[in-house]
């Protein structure tokens, strides 16, 4: 198991760490984190988008490559584990939002650090600019689940149209339409078609995630027709 983990370790890219004695604290997390089976744990899996293979195995539902930080982690919940601690060393950005691992892979952070008490004199936390001034920019306190009242029966339009909206402290009636949504839609091409059925029905299209403010939703929403309607449920 030792000699396995130590093959591992230095099979994974570690360029752009600022200190060379780093090296041994990577090993001691990455075999930490395998004596207790956290690639197994449903946290990670979660964090990961992992589904169970029907044959065995995972696979990840994120398609964007820029979301593992191994050439295996797609399928592999251990080696994207290891590929992460190790990342978590290194200042070189990553990922879509090209930002060190620490803050484009935040919440992977933080689990991590709660998981495996990370010493802040040998692992230091990046700060996180880009993320701390979008969190204050959201000021969350509650969320509303968002659906479009004018095809309740219709699963297409539900599943279709359902959006989160971010309820901010301090938000009342009259401000709440300058809240923020979590939305996540198909990216269809202009003029999709007869495709635009099939495609949407057995997923042919990419799907991404985005967060415009809720008044810009109301407007698209009301341009075809629909109302939104709300379930407010507290954080």
């Amino acid at each position: 198991m030792i000699l396995f983990t130590l093959i591992v370790f230095f099979s994974i890219p570690t360029h752009g760490l600022a200190d060379p004695g780093s090296h041994a604290y990577q090993q001691e997390l990455v075999e930490r984190a395998r004596q207790a089976r956290l690639a197994d744990e449903r946290e990670w899996h979660l964090l990961l988008h992992y589904q169970n293979n029907f044959l065995g195995g995972v696979t990840s539902e994120e398609d964007d490559p820029g979301f593992f930080l191994s050439p295996q982690g797609k399928h592999d919940p251990q080696a994207e584990l290891d590929a992460t601690i190790v990342q978590f060393f290194s200042a070189d950005p990553v990922g879509r939002s090209k930002q060190p691992a620490q803050c484009a892979f935040i919440a992977r952070y933080h689990w991590l650090k709660e998981r495996l008490r990370f010493d802040p004199s040998r692992l230091a936390s990046v700060e996180c600019g880009r993320f701390d001034r979008w969190l204050v920019e959201m000021n969350p306190q509650g969320v509303s689940l968002i659906f479009p009242a004018a095809f309740l029966n219709n699963p297409a339009s539900m599943f279709g149209h359902t959006f989160l909206r971010i309820d901010q402290k301090g938000q009342t009636e009259q401000t709440r339409i300058l809240a923020y949504t979590i939305d996540y839609a198909a990216d269809v091409p202009p003029g999709a078609g007869v495709e635009f059925a099939f495609k949407g029905l057995f997923g042919g299209y990419k799907g991404f995630f985005s967060t415009p403010p809720y008044y810009l939703k109301v407007q698209a929403y009301r341009h075809v027709g629909i109302s939104p309607q709300s379930d407010s449920r507290p954080d």
